[in-house]
């Protein structure tokens, strides 16, 4: 079912039944070891982590304290959002430590998708709540 084969000296397992073929379905066999020995202790999940909490203290106290309009606290909010979802792909998803990210960027995208529609959705939805009920 695997293929090994040898790209660009590297030795690459390969999904295709004829090798690599070069669409993103390769992964390099030193991704696929384990290499628990040679990790140290966690600082980048540690500071994510903090730094997520700040973000949503940041927005908390945003919301909380009312020293913006509706309008500039949307904006904040949202800024706040994209930062820290960032934060969450980057660090905790591990997005940016594979090769061939074909896929990565396909459930991505679906993701986003389902995302909007159900924010979308639910603002619809609390919009006209007053005509339901």
């Amino acid at each position: 079912m695997f293929n090994r084969g040898s790209q660009r000296g590297r030795r690459v397992i390969a999904i295709s039944p004829n090798g690599p073929t070069g669409n993103g379905d390769e992964v390099e066999a030193r991704f696929l070891a384990p290499h628990f020995e040679s990790e140290g202790f966690p600082w980048l999940q540690i500071f994510g982590y903090i730094g997520s909490l700040l973000l949503t203290i940041a927005a908390l106290l945003a919301v909380v304290q009312h020293i913006l309009s509706p309008i500039g606290l949307l904006t904040v909010i949202l800024i706040l959002a994209v930062a820290q979802a960032a934060l969450q792909l980057g660090i905790f998803m591990h997005l940016r430590e594979s090769r061939g990210s074909t896929w990565h960027i396909i459930t991505l995208g679906l993701g986003i998708v389902i995302a909007l529609g159900l924010v979308g959705m639910s603002m619809w939805i609390m919009t006209f709540k007053s005509g339901v009920s």
